[in-house]
């Protein structure tokens, strides 16, 4: 009997995950108890419990069965305890997950970082890139996150995760996001060099659509972007921002990729028609919502083993952080 062993990966923009302390070396002031968006405790719990939900129900497959997502890449996180409680305060404690995480330079204070399912990868190597300015300075944005690991105690991959700098800024900001897209290039090209077979995931929110020129440079490359449309919307208009790439050797293994269009993720668009994606704020004014991004999924198929299994995806209850 031929059986295949599958990955799911998730990214998600979660859209200002922050706690309510104050932190004195960040911009966070806005997301505290006293801040202009009075960023309480109950409110904190509710947004990281909607979280969990939404991870959770990611994983629901099309046949009726669940898959605990394997490999799951977040942006606009405040710091390692928000995800820290993500693991370890709500059911996702009992699948086991570690964190690698850093925290970057960006002004506000929001990181990318990657959570990973300990019975299943061994991160082997870390490393968090920052991006070079025109001057040959270092912008102070988010970094880029790299792993390596090993999936299922015999499959390599090499994961990315992404969040470009912002829109804001016309011409300079446009020219950062090419700065990104070339180190990110080099950095997997270095990699595709030294492993030509490497199985690669590169992931996030890249504040560019895939017909950019900072993404149609990447995908030139060694990689080969997949993503599936309308992750975000924009006056009206839904925009694919958070996307995969990955190697052409994973790409001839994938699955699927999806937007998670979920229920509770959306609302009515009382300005434009359709839904929209639910925020926790619009503006001043607390909405309960999520995020103002949807998640993306890719499963992809890490090894075929031959024989019945009696390995079951359970829960083991340990954690380790990393």
């Amino acid at each position: 009997m031929i059986r295949l062993i599958l990955c799911l990966v998730i990214f998600w923009n979660v859209e200002n995950y922050f706690d309510p302390f104050d932190d004195p070396v960040t911009s966070d002031n806005d997301f505290t108890i006293k801040g202009a968006y009075s960023w309480t405790w109950p409110r904190f719990y509710k947004k990281r419990n909607d979280i969990v939900k939404t991870l959770i129900a990611c994983g629901q497959q099309e046949d009726g069965s669940w898959q605990a997502p394997c490999i799951i890449g977040l942006c606009e996180i405040e710091n390692f305890f928000v995800l820290y409680q993500l693991i370890n305060d709500t059911p996702l404690s009992r699948l086991g997950y570690g964190i690698i995480h850093r925290d970057s330079p960006d002004p506000r204070g929001i990181d990318v970082g990657l959570l990973y399912r300990r019975e299943r990868f061994r991160p082997a190597a870390t490393a968090f890139y920052r991006i070079p300015a025109q001057d040959s300075s270092l912008l102070g944005t988010r970094e880029i996150l790299y792993v390596r690991g090993v999936l299922d105690q015999r499959d390599t991959l090499h994961f990315f995760v992404n969040h470009w700098p912002s829109r804001r800024g016309g011409a300079q900001a446009e020219t950062n996001r090419q700065a990104a897209s070339t180190l990110l290039q080099r950095i997997v090209d270095s990699i595709g060099k030294s492993s030509p077979g490497a199985r690669i995931v590169v992931m996030g929110d890249f504040n560019d659509p895939p017909q950019a020129p900072a993404l149609l440079s990447l995908a030139s490359g060694r990689l080969v972007n997949v993503s599936a449309p309308d992750t975000y919307k924009y006056n009206g208009a839904w925009e694919c921002m958070d996307q995969f790439l990955v190697s052409e050797t994973l790409y001839r293994e994938l699955e699927y990729v999806k937007v998670a269009r979920l229920p509770h993720l959306l609302e009515r668009d009382q300005t434009h028609l359709g839904h929209k994606p639910k925020r926790t704020y619009q503006g001043p004014a607390y909405k309960g919502g999520i995020s103002d991004h949807l998640p993306i999924t890719l499963k992809f198929i890490t090894f075929v083993s031959y024989g019945i299994s009696t390995r079951k995806d359970t829960p083991d209850g340990s954690v380790l952080c990393h």
